[in-house]
């Protein structure tokens, strides 16, 4: 999966619906955002938008890798979610 055009949006801009992780998910969804956080700032994401798609993904998919959530980014972005 190409991830080199990924665009610094948060969900909503790029027609996915924002979610919540649910309150057992919240350390998961941080802990996500935080690991990422390096290699989106350098595409240009803001805090914001990390923690935003971090809790959606985590709301849909319940855990995975950095790898897995930067793809899944790209997937939503395109609209192949």
């Amino acid at each position: 999966m190409d991830v080199s055009d990924l665009k610094p949006e948060e969900p909503h801009e790029a027609g996915v619906p924002e979610k919540l992780a649910d309150q057992s998910h919240e350390e998961g969804a941080r802990i996500l955002a935080d690991e990422a956080r390096d290699r989106l700032t350098d595409k240009g994401f803001t805090d914001q938008q990390i923690r935003e798609w971090a809790e959606t993904y985590i709301a849909e998919e319940g855990s995975g890798s950095v790898d897995g959530f930067i793809e899944w980014i790209a997937r939503e972005e395109r609209g192949q979610g």
